[in-house]
């Protein structure tokens, strides 16, 4: 039988979470955006939920410029969704907690939905790659469903608090839509408003920079939590 683990729901825990989320985010925007440098030679420019390549790199770099858009996706949000996935398969409970905690940091919610309606970085490189038809939209959600459902089937099994429906929707849906309202909303507006730490570094916004600063602190910091159970 599944060894369960109980996700504690305390403001140190949620904290590391959310700063877990946020290295994972900025890291995924980070990843379009450095690896736009090495297709296109010059940086582009990222805010915390979109990137832009060089002016001219499309047209430059026909056959690669797209890579920049797998970069992302793959490295920070599959590739720690499958890790996560490995821990939890680890017997110390310490392991399993860290690995619900990591897939659901990976906000598969985002993968999963706005792929349905076409409007996400895997949706953009089929319609490139392929043309905008309908089987290869519907092949490439075939695939995100399966890439990414077995992870969560896996958390829901793992989660041994009481009203565990809640717990997984709380993680699944709830507190990555409000790192989204957050980072998409409130600080986005702020970057396109100039108004607080208006400068950039490398096409990077400052606010971006020390956003993820703090980010890493705090998880460095909190880090423990997510490797400790609830009794």
């Amino acid at each position: 039988a599944m060894t369960r683990v109980k996700i504690p729901l305390t403001w140190q825990y949620l904290l590391a979470f959310f700063c877990l989320g946020t290295l994972l985010g900025i890291g995924h925007e980070l990843a379009h955006h450095v690896a736009g440098w090495f297709v296109c030679g010059e940086w582009g420019y990222k805010t915390f939920n979109s990137f832009k390549l060089a002016p001219g790199c499309v047209g430059r770099r026909p056959d690669a410029y797209w890579l920049a858009t797998l970069a992302g996706t793959v490295l920070f949000n599959y590739v720690p969704l499958w890790y996560g996935v490995r821990r939890v398969w680890q017997d110390d409970l310490g392991d399993k907690l860290f690995g619900v905690s990591l897939i659901f940091a990976t906000v598969p919610i985002l993968r999963i939905a706005f792929n349905l309606v076409g409007s996400n970085d895997e949706s953009a490189i089929v319609r490139e790659l392929f043309g905008q038809t309908r089987i290869a939209h519907w092949a490439l959600n075939a695939l995100i469903w399966a890439v990414a459902v077995p992870p969560l089937v896996l958390a829901w099994r793992t989660i041994g608090n009481r009203l565990r429906p809640l717990v997984f929707l709380l993680f699944f849906v709830g507190v990555p839509g409000l790192v989204a309202l957050f980072f998409g909303g409130v600080l986005e507006r702020m970057i396109e408003a100039r108004r607080v730490l208006p400068g950039e570094l490398w096409g990077m916004p400052y606010l971006v920079l020390v956003t993820e600063l703090l980010a890493t602190i705090g998880y460095m910091v909190l880090k423990p939590r997510l490797r400790a159970p609830a009794p």
